[in-house]
């Protein structure tokens, strides 16, 4: 895999990979342009066609060619390797003929189906008739490829099934993809889509995977939805409706806007939402989290305001305050979804959209109207709410939303962040008690931090430099650890220091980049010596820590690089 990585990067230049994303223009020996993740007029993104990165100063991200496209797309980066290998003309890890030929097919007869879905809308008025009485406009139907599955009682029970065997498909290949299923006494298999509105789930690269089909003629007997079963292709857990499409509108809009359903899916798009997806038959999920979050940090939910909907929203915001993401909900009037607003007035949905007030918020108001006993409703909100509060990325946030509490439940301040002090110590007596740590963790030095990862950076601007960064860094790898630098933290300390360098004279570089392997010594010596300090409280009389507390204290006061012996 490394050795495609390579091979991908070796072919393709990083300025033709992000050109058709963005308008490059050179700037000395880099390239710059207008940020493809935000709305900007002065160009503040850059690319360095040597170093293969690139750096966007307006969102403060970076990367390489890969996580580029990770970013663009919206994929993982098993994706954007395919993607770039494509691109690329190379070849992965060689899969089994059989194996790619069988899945090759599986989408083939996916999109067959899907075209024979769309042919039979259009002769089905009845079918016609229900999407144009929803408001559902003829390009929205032909963006999304919305279709009618035939069935009972007009038509017969394998309608898609005897169709697609007239393609070449067999009875296997079609139970494998979903869109049959068997039944008992021996039966021949039958069709999973009858009488239905159907809807195409695609993957994040636009491949239709499964189905949602809504019953045209609804009776007693059958659900009013029904979703393709998991597949090789289609995992529930995984997928999200209209990501596809939703892409680019996420960025823009710099939020995810999450709905219930396909129906409120398209026509969010069809009034200028073109953020909005769904989840089809599961809950939100960490995988569904982290493909929003590529595109922005920032959801409202727009979900149903009743019981069902509210213990959503809960289970959401669970995994989405984990991960930093801000949550927002758009409260819907009683009774109503988005689909309906829309339907009805397209700028009342926006309306209610931008009224969207934080979770905390909206799941507080909902204690307040369930408990009017004034003692309840402390406690329930000490439960239900306080645990969410300590979610919250940074303490600014978390003290905000204390003050917001106490007003709303008549409690003081010092009230609530004693609870919350005590959920956070508890937590972190469990979290203590399951990771014990041998080495001592770096603590959080700014300038310790700052001095690692421009060190760091230079070794990308200058190569030469890197055996004796890495020879520096190793004296105290053994005792402690060092802090981890993201990609888009290196991306942009490269991005300054190569502009800042570009102006300077050789020596003068080098007298810098020698202070700052010196103070990099200088602060971990400072750290080792806390770590003796902390974790031998008898170092006095303990012969090993006695030792390593003087050279400790030998290397605290040494500054052993000099410009003279980098160059």
């Amino acid at each position: 895999m490394n050795d495609a990585v390579q091979q991908i990067k070796d072919r393709l230049d990083i300025v033709e990979v992000i050109a058709p994303y963005v308008e490059l223009q050179k700037a000395g020996k880099n390239y710059k342009g207008k940020s493809p993740f935000t709305t900007e007029k002065t160009p503040s993104f850059f690319v360095s066609p040597d170093r293969g990165m690139y750096y966007c100063f307006s969102t403060s991200q970076g990367g390489d060619m890969f996580t580029f496209i990770e970013k663009m797309e919206g994929v993982d980066f098993k994706e954007s390797l395919r993607i770039l290998a494509r691109k690329a003309g190379v070849e992965l890890v060689p899969e089994a003929p059989e194996k790619k030929t069988a899945r090759d097919r599986a989408y083939s007869a996916l999109q067959h189906a899907t075209d024979f879905y769309k042919e039979w809308l259009a002769k089905t008025a009845a079918a016609k008739e229900y999407l144009e009485n929803r408001g559902v406009s003829e390009l929205t139907i032909e963006k999304w490829q919305i279709g009618f599955a035939p069935g009972p009682p007009e038509h017969s029970w394998r309608m898609v099934k005897e169709y697609l065997e007239g393609k070449g498909y067999n009875k296997e290949e079609l139970l494998k993809v979903g869109l049959i299923k068997n039944t008992e006494g021996g039966k021949e298999p039958f069709d999973v889509f009858r009488d239905r509105i159907v809807f195409p789930m695609a993957d994040s690269g636009g491949k239709v995977v499964a189905f949602s089909g809504r019953i045209l003629h609804p009776d007693e007997k059958s659900p009013k939805y029904v979703n393709s079963p998991e597949t090789e292709l289609y995992k529930k857990s995984e997928l999200l409706f209209g990501y596809d499409k939703a892409k680019q509108g996420i960025r823009n809009l710099d939020f995810s806007l999450i709905v219930e359903g396909q129906f409120d899916v398209v026509m969010c798009h069809q009034a200028g939402y073109g953020n909005a997806v769904a989840v089809s038959g599961t809950a939100l999920t960490p995988h569904h989290v982290k493909l929003l979050e590529r595109l922005s940090d920032r959801v409202v939910l727009a979900l149903d305001a009743d019981k069902a909907g509210i213990a959503a929203m809960q289970r959401a915001a669970d995994v989405m305050l984990r991960r930093g993401i801000d949550v927002k909900v758009a409260i819907m009037p009683e009774g109503k979804d988005p689909a309906d607003i829309i339907q009805k007035n397209k700028d009342d949905f926006k309306k209610i959209v931008g009224k969207s007030a934080h979770v905390i918020e909206f799941l507080l108001q909902i204690l307040k109207q369930k408990y009017s006993d004034e003692r309840t409703l402390k406690l329930k909100t000490r439960d239900q709410i306080l645990p969410f509060v300590l979610l919250l990325p940074n303490r600014m946030d978390q003290e905000h939303f204390v003050g917001v509490i106490a007003k709303e439940i008549g409690s003081s301040k010092d009230a609530i962040r004693f609870e919350l002090d005590r959920l956070r110590e508890d937590g972190n007596k469990q979290t203590d008690n399951e990771n014990e740590e041998k080495k001592a963790p770096v603590s959080k030095s700014s300038l310790f931090e700052k001095t690692y990862t421009y060190l760091q950076a230079v070794k990308e601007i200058q190569p030469e430099t890197k055996q004796q960064i890495d020879a520096a860094l190793a004296v105290f790898a053994q005792y402690l650890e060092y802090p981890i630098v993201s990609v888009d933290e290196l991306s942009r300390a490269t991005f300054e220091l190569s502009d800042s360098f570009n102006h300077r004279k050789e020596h003068d570089i080098y007298t810098e980049i020698a202070g700052e392997m010196n103070r990099f010594h200088e602060e971990a010596a400072k750290q080792l010596l806390a770590k003796v300090r902390t974790t031998h409280d008898d170092w006095t009389i303990d012969t090993e820590a006695v030792a390593l507390h003087q050279k400790a204290e030998a290397m605290r006061r040494e500054r052993p690089y000099t410009a003279d012996n980098l160059m």
